[in-house]
């Protein structure tokens, strides 16, 4: 083989090489060519799905497409996941999912899916406090009182949740773990059968959603605080559960941005750098700032939510092996 012949072949190969690297951006640089779908795992009107399309709108602004929100409710978020997780790498399908209890296997006894081993995490978003509530003939005014009241004869305490392992169940969980009895899990279908039987005075509490403030004002329901690091513009008056006494109690929901693993390194930068430039917008948080609650996160990488989540889930699973949860 002559020299000249082994030169033109090596230059061949240069060329190759220096024409993907320069592929490379121009693919970056062309998604999305088409419309995302991003994957919600609750039914329409639900907080959740308040949030994710006021995402959807802005975050479809950021990226110059269209993105189409596909309610997929059931089974603890399950079903939403498996559609996520078996959809293609391509950054065109996005799941807005809710910790805890949707990537963790120790939070069910069986997943469709390998936990977060089959996302990538993309973006931290959001977070929501939930505000502990009571029936209205609970004899107490204040959380120290109804601390006080729970822990003097636990037997006659029931608190209502969700199912087994949902986040209103651990929530309540915790609480007991917080001021160390174990009171009553009454599980239901769903949040609104919990409201209704607290306000029948069919159980002594339960974790809800800021929305049930109104039923607080009506007189249907007790509050005695939200759960979050901060009090809500929407309701000053509401002091934190910190403010009344319990120290660092904190009982939220964090939604969270994933996709199929493996995506490529190029569209997932992308999607995080779209999904921050969103979470960092006072006009978005206008938007979903009645939901109730809402405590926006601050921006991160692709592995700093990866870490955030397994710090999240961990926390929650703490919960589950303490309280000896049985998984569904």
């Amino acid at each position: 083989m002559s020299i000249s012949h082994v030169r033109r072949v090596a230059l061949r190969a240069l060329a190759a090489l220096t024409l993907g690297a320069a592929l490379q951006p121009a693919l970056a640089q062309s998604f999305p060519a088409k419309p995302i779908t991003l994957v919600v795992p609750f039914v329409a009107g639900s907080p959740t799905d308040v949030a994710a399309r006021a995402f959807a709108a802005d975050f479809g602004q950021v990226l110059n497409t269209t993105v189409i929100v596909d309610n997929r409710p059931g089974a603890n978020q399950t079903i939403a996941g498996a559609f996520v997780a078996r959809a293609p790498a391509d950054g065109y399908t996005l799941f807005f999912a809710n910790l805890p209890a949707v990537v963790a296997p120790s939070l069910r006894a069986q997943l469709p899916y390998s936990g977060l081993r089959d996302f990538a995490p993309v973006a931290d978003l959001l977070s929501i406090g939930f505000i502990l509530v009571t029936s209205p003939n609970v004899q107490a005014n204040s959380l120290k009182d109804f601390i006080a009241m729970v822990k003097a004869d636990p037997s006659k305490v029931s608190y209502g949740s969700s199912g087994i392992a949902t986040p209103i169940h651990l929530m309540a969980e915790m609480f007991n773990k917080e001021i160390g009895v174990k009171t009553l899990h009454v599980p239901y279908k769903g949040g609104n059968q919990v409201q209704l039987d607290l306000m029948t005075d069919r159980i002594t509490f339960a974790f809800l959603p800021t929305g049930a403030m109104e039923f607080v004002k009506s007189g249907k329901l007790k509050v005695f605080g939200l759960a979050a690091d901060k009090r809500d513009p929407d309701y000053p008056d509401l002091p934190t559960m910190d403010e009344g006494g319990l120290r660092g109690f904190k009982a939220t929901v964090k939604f969270v941005l994933l996709g199929p693993k493996q995506m490529p390194a190029d569209v997932l930068n992308r999607l995080n750098a779209a999904a921050n430039k969103v979470i960092a917008s006072k006009a978005f948080y206008e938007k979903v700032k009645s939901v109730g609650g809402v405590e926006m996160s601050p921006p991160a990488t692709p592995a700093q939510v990866h870490a955030r989540i397994v710090e999240d889930e961990a926390r929650w699973d703490n919960v589950v092996q303490k309280a000896n949860i049985q998984l569904e």
